[in-house]
């Protein structure tokens, strides 16, 4: 029998809204995310009163659609099988476009959020973000108020609005793009501008979050969203900026992605890619795990136009009724590229030029000491943050230490897509100085950190995420111990793990990925590359929890063993064959 046909796409052009998903319809009825219509319409401003007095635990399941445009998921934590069952608390994340520069005052202020509001951690994003984790409802009013405040980010409070809905989510950029001393340029200004020119209108957010006026409650201000309409975009939408020396923003997995071309010292161009993702839901194949196409080559002042562009494409093309088929990667694919491209050059006035792709460069960790870009003896540290999550633990209070090297020092802040930090401008001769505050609060040396522990991640999962089905950032300490117990600590490989099939983590594009898959089993794939051009192979389809720390100790074993090339992890397990790594690991389908 053949195949059915996929049904036509519902989109802004061709339907109404009684055609489209229920999320639609509380875009629309929202009037600029200040109301929320559920049985009887509300401000959303109320729920939050409600829950900042005790009158209420959480926001209703109506409202958990808005809150999520102002960077908030409602969520109950959850038992070892799953079930919710604990408090009702929310997780809160910071929009930092390119993962900031944050000034010592801003870092300050986070670090008190954490304390005041949170569980005394920040945990730092694949985006650049950093959320908040366990914020009780009669904090959450609270604490966007609080870093809200005027701590600035180049000029712009820092905020919430657009973290996470279907809008441009946090645009990301190498962490050292004006950093790099052999090719310091300067794409975090794009990044920024991208953010500021894609970013939400609405009066909504600074009504309910930013003033103590009473009338906050009463009617939206203003509700024009000159870029996203009544609507928003279908889905979220994603823009990273690579450096040519540099791909930790991986990429091939953005909606929208760029690559300096270099003419000299001076990035006169982008390639430009379009339709990454890694999301996917299990035994849908209609839902895939893409990398983004390869489209030709923009001039860098109009970069910004190109990405408002494609968002308007989106959002007039996109799926508004079957929202896993709603990302930018699917629209492109159902429009076709260049069909696509034919509509930014005559539409829009683009000039999309033909030429070879580059090659890309290298996901890069910038773990340790690095000198910075300019005259002075100045240097940059990336300390190595175990799946992000920056806390103080009984010996190593990591957290603490980077409070008292940036006040004390006075240093700039930056979060990498592979979840650690860079500590920024530390002059030359404080670098002793800071090894031993570090060595004070037990935090060890980069170098002294293993390969497996400094290039693993996990994302939250559970027990707070409420679509992870596994755990992820809880279990890879075991693994990693385990992998450092058996002797394979050194093994140069990236590991990421996801509890879920949306890869946060970016598990397909890793050497060896992760990804849960029902209640306690894991899919793993194998081969990516460290430039991340590939997506792994399914190695195994399910492996429960119990079989986790064998399979990953073989895979190991099989890199530094059975490679007499000594090929890079990714190339090796991308070229041996399935049957044969299954062998190599000791472990069947």
């Amino acid at each position: 029998m053949p195949e059915k046909p996929p049904p036509e796409a519902v989109t802004l052009l061709n339907s109404d809204l009684s055609q489209m998903s229920k999320v639609e319809k509380l875009k629309v009825e929202s009037k600029g995310l200040f109301y929320v219509a559920g049985s009887e319409k509300h401000s959303f401003a109320s729920e939050i009163d409600a829950m900042t007095t005790g009158a209420a635990e959480t926001i209703s399941n109506e409202a958990k659609e808005i809150s999520k445009y102002f960077g908030t998921y409602k969520q109950q934590e959850r038992e070892a099988q799953g079930r919710k069952s604990g408090d009702y608390i929310f997780m809160v994340r910071l929009k930092l476009p390119a993962g900031g520069e944050l000034a010592p005052a801003q870092w300050e202020a986070l670090n008190e959020a954490s304390e005041r509001f949170g569980n005394r951690t920040l945990r730092l994003t694949t985006r650049q973000g950093i959320q908040f984790h366990y914020v009780y409802g009669r904090n959450l009013g609270a604490l966007i108020r609080f870093i809200g405040q005027g701590y600035t980010v180049r000029g712009d409070r820092m905020v919430t609005l657009g973290a996470c809905g279907d809008v441009n989510r946090n645009t990301a950029c190498s962490p050292i793009d004006d950093l790099d001393p052999e090719l310091p340029l300067n794409s975090r200004e794009l990044a920024f501008a991208i953010a500021s020119e894609l970013a939400p209108r609405t009066s909504a957010y600074y009504q309910i979050f930013l003033t103590d006026d009473e009338d906050r409650t009463l009617a939206p201000m203003f509700v024009d969203e000159p870029l996203y309409g009544s609507h928003y975009l279908p889905r979220k939408f994603k823009v990273g900026i690579a450096h040519p020396r540099d791909n930790s923003v991986d990429l091939l997995t953005q909606d929208v992605g760029f690559l300096p071309v270099m003419n000299g010292a001076e990035p006169t161009a982008y390639d430009l890619y379009n339709g990454g993702g890694l999301g996917i839901t299990h035994h849908q194949p209609r839902t895939k795990q893409l990398l983004g196409i390869y489209l030709g080559r923009i001039a860098r002042e109009q970069v910004v136009d190109t990405v408002k562009a494609i968002a308007i494409l989106q959002k007039e093309h996109g799926e508004r009724r079957d929202r896993k088929q709603a990302r930018w990667k699917y629209t492109i694919r159902r429009l076709g590229p260049e069909v696509v491209k034919q509509m930014l050059r005559d539409r829009f006035g683009l000039e999309i030029k033909e030429a070879a792709p580059q090659p890309l460069p290298p996901v890069r960790f910038f773990h340790g000491w690095n000198r910075e870009a300019g005259g002075d003896d100045r240097f940059f540290l990336g300390i190595p943050v175990l799946s992000g999550r920056l806390r103080d633990d009984p010996g190593v209070r990591l957290r603490s230490a980077v409070l008292k090297l940036v006040s004390d020092l006075q240093l700039g802040v930056r979060v990498t897509p592979n979840q650690d930090l860079l500590l920024c401008h530390i002059p030359g001769e404080r670098r002793e100085w800071v090894d031993r505050v570090l060595a004070d609060h037990g935090v060890p040396q980069a170098h002294k950190i293993s390969h497996v522990r400094r290039q693993s991640f996990g994302c939250p999962a559970k027990p707070t995420c409420g679509l992870a089905m596994t755990e992820a950032e809880n279990v890879i300490p075991d693994y990693v111990a385990a992998l450092e117990k058996a002797g394979l600590g050194d093994v140069d490989l990236v590991l990421r793990m996801a509890g879920c099939p949306n890869s946060c983590s970016r598990p397909p594009t890793a050497e060896i990925g992760i990804i849960g898959y029902g209640k306690n089993d894991h899919m793993i794939q194998v081969g990516g590359s460290r430039e991340g051009a590939r997506i792994g192979k399914v190695l195994y389809e399910r492996v429960p929890e119990e079989d986790m720390i064998p399979v990953l100790v073989g895979l190991f074993r099989a890199v530094r063993d059975h490679n007499p090339e000594g090929l890079p992890a990714g190339e090796f397990l991308h070229q041996t064959p399935v049957d044969e790594l299954r062998r190599l690991v000791g472990y069947p389908a």
